[in-house]
């Protein structure tokens, strides 16, 4: 036989290899995706932010200049004092907004911004100049200050803000860019990958066939191989038992003569002339049962015949057994079910398991064993079950052993060929045989064939007394 065992190894850690390839590329590409999309929403939050705090600067630098000129137009002390309670309000805004713009600023990026707050704290100093003209009742030195001083720095505030934003945005596009292109590069790393591991599992899979093809034709072979020894066997058993058979005939009817000839007085010799014809006559039904064996496994000529037929046949026979040994027979016999099977195959198998049943079951406590022939859909069935001894989970691992019997019924007649003979023949027939037992409750036995609609071939439904008998046994009795 072939040895697989390290190849189809080496293919099954093939093929966990690359599952777990393509499950770590697919976990892998969800992971690159989910903390993309979470940076690029996260630059894009801070670009927001930025962009809102250098447009409330550039607000707030345009309201100083307002706040000014109403510290200037003020008339008297109150005003004046909300006007710099507005100018504080805006400048601290300003420092703020400033720090929130500055806190996790990379250091490159802070230049544009140094001039732009620079500008920022100017116009502070600025501011808090006109507004000292402002409280000295210098209102055309102050208005002077905000035209000559305050005014231009507002404009160099506001095109430093503009500077600032436009380079945010660029800063903000280039980051996003990068994440797009990192997106891009997993993505074609994770197909690269993805291809890669389909490939691998194509060849796994060409090779797992190719191997899984040549084992099937090396099991083929060895099928075949097998099937023509069985044949040689069974050809040389039959040959055996029929080479056995022939010198046992004569010798079993030389002694049948010699203990009625009277020739031999002596009672012990001839007791041991009754032992000797009863060992032939035994050796000769193992010998039959033994060709029953071997026949049983080869399905001949096919030809279709009456299941409950050759069970009424069998009954016919089994019946005045069963009634000397106090055995109750229960028939229920469907008519006209076909099977694909000789007759007299039939019989026998039927024969084995009444036999078996009214034997296992004599003695027993309102012995009974009921036979059931029916059809059931595309099946024909036989049952048989019994009251009897039963048998243990032991002896139902070994039941279909050759010549196996069980210790508890050795004392009893038999050869260990019956269930298994009646086996062959209803596998050899496309059937099945179940057999069910409990120690001490009785046995069932199920047989199930293919059943057949075309008509009876002539010959195999037994002959014309068993077919003109069926019908009066169909009833329950005995």
């Amino acid at each position: 036989m072939v040895s697989s065992r390290t190849p189809i190894r080496g293919y099954r850690a093939g093929f966990f290899f690359v599952v777990a390839l393509l499950s770590a590329v697919t976990a892998f590409t969800l992971w690159t995706e989910v903390r993309t999309g979470r940076q690029v929403d996260a630059l894009v939050q801070e670009a927001l932010a930025r962009a809102g705090l250098i447009g409330r600067i550039r607000v707030d630098a345009l309201s100083l200049e307002s706040a000014i000129e109403a510290h200037v137009r003020a008339t008297d002390d109150a005003e004046r004092a909300a006007a710099d309670a507005v100018m504080e309000e805006i400048l601290a805004d300003i420092r703020s907004a400033s720090e929130a713009y500055t806190y996790n600023l990379p250091p490159g990026e802070k230049a544009v911004w140094l001039r732009f707050n620079a500008a920022c704290q100017g116009l502070a100093d600025q501011v808090r100049a006109a507004a000292v003209f402002s409280q000295r009742r210098e209102g055309e030195r102050a208005r002077r200050h905000l035209a000559e001083r305050i005014r231009p720095l507002a404009a160099e505030l506001d095109a430093l803000a503009g500077k600032l934003a436009q380079e945010n945005a660029d800063e903000a596009r280039r980051l996003v860019g990068r994440l797009a292109d990192l997106r891009v590069r997993t993505t074609a790393f994770g197909a690269a990958v993805t291809l890669l591991a389909i490939l691998l599992s194509l060849a796994v899979g060409l090779r797992i066939t190719s191997l899984l093809k040549r084992q099937d034709a090396t099991i083929q072979g060895q099928l075949e191989e097998l099937g023509r020894h069985n044949q040689e066997l069974d050809a040389f058993t039959r040959r055996v038992a029929h080479d056995l058979i022939s010198p046992l005939a004569p010798l079993k009817g030389y002694l049948t003569l010699i203990r009625r000839t009277g020739a031999v007085k002596d009672a012990g010799a001839l007791e041991m002339l009754a032992q000797c014809e009863s060992s032939a006559v035994r050796m000769g039904e193992l010998i039959e049962a033994l060709l029953r064996f071997c026949r049983a496994g080869t399905r001949g000529e096919r030809m279709v015949a009456e299941l409950d037929t050759a069970v009424t046949t069998v009954l016919l026979e089994v019946a005045q057994t069963a009634a000397a040994q106090g055995v109750a027979l229960e028939r229920s016999l469907e008519p006209g079910v076909a099977v694909d099977c000789p007759g007299q195959l039939l019989q026998v198998s039927a024969r084995n398991l009444l036999t078996n049943a009214v034997k296992y079951t004599a003695g027993r406590p309102e012995a009974k064993v009921r036979v059931r022939v029916a059809s059931e859909g595309n099946e024909a069935v036989l049952e048989v079950e019994d009251n009897g001894i039963g048998m243990s989970s032991t002896t139902l691992a070994s039941l279909f052993q050759p010549f196996f019997r069980a210790a508890e019924v050795r004392s009893l007649p038999g050869h260990g060929l019956g269930l298994v003979t009646t086996k062959r023949v209803v596998e050899a027939h496309g059937g099945t045989l179940v057999v069910r037992s409990e120690e001490g409750k009785g046995t069932h036995v199920v047989v199930r064939f293919p059943r057949e609609v075309r008509p009876v071939a002539a010959g195999g439904t037994g002959d014309a007394q068993a077919s003109s008998s069926a019908a009066g046994m169909r009833k329950v009795g005995t």
